[in-house]
């Protein structure tokens, strides 16, 4: 039995659907559309549908190269494959950052709902926060030691009642109080300010290749994980256009609201026992990304580990469970030391950042990793049918080479054009050159110093990167063509 057997495929459609769901939609689609209003006017839903434009590449290539190439950590290992050693070792370097930031980030969001709805005072807010983000970021820990039937299970529930159930219940309550008048001078401010709201949507829409991650554990993965991308796709633009459209039609774009939240919670939109009610949901909303994080992104550690480019024992799997449990305790710690150091440091150094601002600041972080591990994907995507013919065969998914580069190349240039444009922004350009930048300068060294070590024991990276890993397969006990081969090489 090959080692990623052991991580078994029990992610049936739904529960890829929510997992996706669950990934993308964060907490900024309640905040985002009520701020924005009054920068935008009215057609600020617009700028969902033109943010999903750079959207419909990633997606594409997900799809293709998710269904070709259905193992865990597709992300390190498709990467891995295209730039060598070094990108794939650098590639889940920057996802254990970008997770860790990822972790905190939600963590505090969720303690300062919390710390809001319960009228903490301001003295204690900070305590309140990391304690709380402390525990729900354990809880989740935990969840995610569970078998990946049960996980997936979980995520599908509370992607349901906590990011899906809370958008429709705000859509349909706004119905009624929809004042179509507030549309009458639809572009008050000029058509600019709405294009430049798409560049901030468009990280409402990070989060769909992480099934590239998870692909290894889907059932039937060449056909699920192309409907997968393709359902939550379509419905991820139905609920952000429709609650963005909804908000614009029920608060006058120039009387200025700070969220979608505040709406509710200030309103008479609902009744006030709905209102307790919708606030639980919303607390859900913003737990449940912590989630699919923990389990897509330790599926990587698992499988640069099994390739010995990180210590071996972050490649071994509960026994019983069949999940990654080292991986995760490595994500844990990381998000706990971003909760515990990089919030409370941010806002003592400056008295104008409060808790929410430090926050949001970590989400820069991880839109800078999110877009420089897209474009070696969109490039692989290219190449890949050129370099693993037998898997492009396999796709369930296969689209036309031309298709191919063309999607490719507009994703890489889209995905490097928005990363370029977060530079332009002081507060997180500042966030990225003082962590981003030495967490990858010592990710190199520490690359180097790995690479050594191994040549003494033997071991060549770049014959490990010639190759795919052995643990491939495309269906649950079923062998694939490679493997087919390979035993009758064996038995000749």
């Amino acid at each position: 039995m090959v080692e990623d057997k052991e991580l078994k495929r029990g992610l049936n459609l739904p529960m890829a659907i929510f997992i996706i769901v669950g990934m993308v939609i964060g907490a900024s689609i309640w905040v985002n559309p009520a701020a924005y209003l009054s920068r935008t006017g009215p057609a600020m839903f617009l700028a969902y549908l033109i943010a999903v434009i750079p959207a419909i590449f990633v997606a594409y290539i997900s799809a293709y190269l998710g269904s070709a190439f259905p193992v865990a950590g597709g992300s390190y290992v498709i990467s891995s494959r295209i730039l060598g050693g070094f990108g794939g070792f650098m590639a889940v370097w920057l996802i254990i950052l970008a997770v860790g930031s990822t972790l905190a980030y939600l963590a505090t969001t969720f303690g300062v709902f919390l710390a809001d709805a319960f009228l903490i005072p301001a003295e204690m807010e900070m305590i309140f926060v990391i304690v709380i983000g402390l525990l729900v970021l354990v809880a989740f820990y935990f969840l995610n030691w569970i078998k990946i039937e049960f996980s997936g299970l979980v995520e599908l529930i509370i992607t349901l009642l906590g990011d899906i159930l809370v958008m429709v219940i705000f859509i349909v309550a706004a119905i009624p109080v929809f004042n179509p008048s507030n549309f009458t001078n639809f572009f008050p401010l000029g058509l600019s300010p709405v294009l430049f709201a798409a560049l901030v949507f468009f990280f409402s829409y990070v989060g769909f290749t992480l099934i590239l991650d998870v692909a290894g554990e889907v059932k039937n993965p060449r056909k699920n994980i192309p409907r997968a991308l393709f359902i939550s796709f379509i419905l991820l633009i139905t609920l952000y256009t429709l609650q963005a459209l909804m908000v614009a039609g029920i608060q006058p774009w120039n009387a200025p609201v700070g969220t979608v939240i505040e709406i509710i919670l200030t309103g008479s939109l609902l009744p006030q026992g709905m209102v307790v009610f919708m606030a639980i949901l919303i607390a859900i909303a913003i737990a449940s990304t912590i989630h699919p994080s923990y389990m897509a992104y330790s599926r990587d550690i698992l499988m640069i580990s099994r390739e010995f480019l990180f210590p071996k024992r972050f490649s071994k799997v509960h026994e019983k469970q069949k999940t990654p449990i080292h991986a995760l305790t490595l994500l844990l710690v990381v998000g706990m030391i971003f909760l515990i150091t990089f919030i409370p440091l941010l806002t003592a150094l400056d008295s104008s950042i409060t808790i929410e601002i430090a926050a949001a600041l970590l989400s820069a972080i991880v839109g800078v990793v999110v877009l420089i591990i897209q474009i070696p994907l969109c490039i692989g995507a290219i190449i890949f049918k050129k370099k693993f013919p037998e898997w492009h065969e396999n796709a369930g998914f296969k689209p036309s080479p031309t298709s191919l580069k063309i999607i490719g190349s507009l994703g890489a240039i889209f995905s490097l054009l928005f990363l370029l444009l977060l530079f332009t922004d002081p507060d997180a350009g500042a966030i990225i050159a003082i962590i981003v930048f030495p967490f990858t300068g010592i990710g190199a060294i520490v690359y180097w110093i790995r690479k050594g070590t191994l040549q003494k024991r033997g071991i060549n990276i770049k014959e490990i990167m010639r190759k795919l890993p052995e643990s491939v397969s495309h269906d649950e006990g079923m062998p694939s063509k490679l493997e087919k081969l390979a035993k009758d090489k064996e038995k000749s």
